[in-house]
């Protein structure tokens, strides 16, 4: 098997990360070989990134109360945050209990509680968030008198399309370093319970790509993996 196959194995989209710090200086070098790799119509980059290192913990932990799964979402957030907390840590401890009882049942009773789950990857060491700006060449693209184009708000297609080659090149970037990378699109945004990491939905729904949780695996947490995909022949037509 290549390597360009094993890194793509072990990219999974999980929710439990170790507490462990990878470093920013490894996180950097990801997304500076991303930067470098990964192409870009017309090299105009119409998104920026924003890294939460683990100093945000708190910050991610008010993101993970909107991250709830399933229809839900908006019952949810009708809650006061008091029982938004109640719900949201009663539920990281069950989720804790997996680690001594990893039994189905048990997996079970863990999956949710009073009716919802949470998309815990946001919480990991490094949380990049992935959101539309308007794309402009760059100070440096100008200097170089590259033509000034432009990729505005109205533009919901070629940023994401961009965006999602980026985080998925930086998916194996961080494989390649025995890292994971986690993907999030499961959030709403509430004005009432600010926080700076879903700031840019203020501009729209589709403002905001996609959140990627960055760290090291929690092995001891059992997974679920589903399986439950198309044939290939399904989506691929030979003519």
């Amino acid at each position: 098997m290549s390597n360009l196959k094993k890194l793509m194995k072990f990219r999974e989209n999980i929710h439990h990360f170790k507490p462990d710090d990878p470093g920013r200086d490894q996180i950097d070098s990801i997304l500076r070989d991303a930067h470098e790799l990964v192409p870009h119509k017309n090299n105009l980059w119409a998104y920026n990134i924003d890294v939460y290192g683990p100093e945000h913990k708190q910050e991610k932990e008010a993101v993970a109360l909107q991250t709830v799964t399933g229809y839900e979402k908006r019952s949810f957030a009708d809650l006061s945050l008091s029982q938004q907390q109640e719900i949201y840590y009663e539920w990281r401890k069950r989720r804790e209990s997996m680690r001594l009882d990893p039994s189905y049942d048990n997996r079970q009773r863990a999956a949710k509680y009073k009716g919802f789950s949470f998309n815990e990857q946001v919480t990991a060491p490094y949380l990049l968030v992935y959101y539309q700006v308007p794309g402009y060449p760059t100070e440096k693209q100008i200097k170089k008198n590259y033509k000034r184009l432009l990729i505005d708000y109205k533009d919901n297609k070629q940023w994401m399309i961009s965006a999602s080659m980026h985080g998925y090149g930086v998916t194996l970037l961080a494989a390649e370093k025995g890292l994971h990378a986690s993907f999030c699109k499961c959030y709403y945004h509430s004005d009432t319970q600010f926080t700076n990491i879903l700031a840019p939905l203020r501009k729209g729904w589709e403002n905001v790509a996609f959140l990627i949780g960055v760290g090291y695996k929690d092995g001891e947490m059992p997974y679920y993996k589903n399986t439950n995909v198309p044939d290939y022949e399904e989506i691929v037509n030979w003519k």
